[in-house]
């Protein structure tokens, strides 16, 4: 009894990793994935449905700055410096690349509150064929 009471108590205590995970896409098929220091991130390659292979996805698992190398259309090495906080991964910008955060959304949103309908503004009909009560 103790012994599991231990292990929930552990369990519990383990700090909560807040690293931001992220997507890069292309414009163009990307391959051989090349990252300087393996103890930082993480890159796996996304096959969508129509196979472009034109997606990665970066996980963050530890604080740091590493660089990330991969080839694109076969024959254009791109780098990319990366930078691991606690709060963010910082990607950098290259051209003909996007970079999407996946924990953070882009911008606030709000919806529209519901639209009012004033009390009373209209009644429905009984459907045919039912009759009301007391008929």
């Amino acid at each position: 009894m103790i012994k599991k009471i231990f292990v929930l108590f552990s369990l519990i205590m383990l700090p909560v990793q807040a690293f931001q995970d992220c997507l890069i896409m292309s414009d163009g098929k990307l391959s051989d994935i090349s990252i300087e220091q393996n103890d930082i991130i993480d890159v796996y390659p996304i096959f969508t449905i129509d196979n472009k292979k034109n997606t990665l996805f970066v996980r963050p698992i530890k604080e740091g700055k590493t660089k990330l190398c991969v080839l694109k259309n076969n024959k254009n090495i791109i780098m990319f410096n990366v930078e691991v906080t606690p709060d963010e991964t910082i990607i950098s910008k290259n051209d003909g690349f996007e970079i999407f955060t996946l924990d953070t959304p882009p911008e606030l949103f709000e919806p529209d509150p519901p639209p009012v309908i004033p009390e009373n503004s209209f009644e429905l009909d009984l459907p045919p064929g039912v009759n009301s009560v007391g008929d």
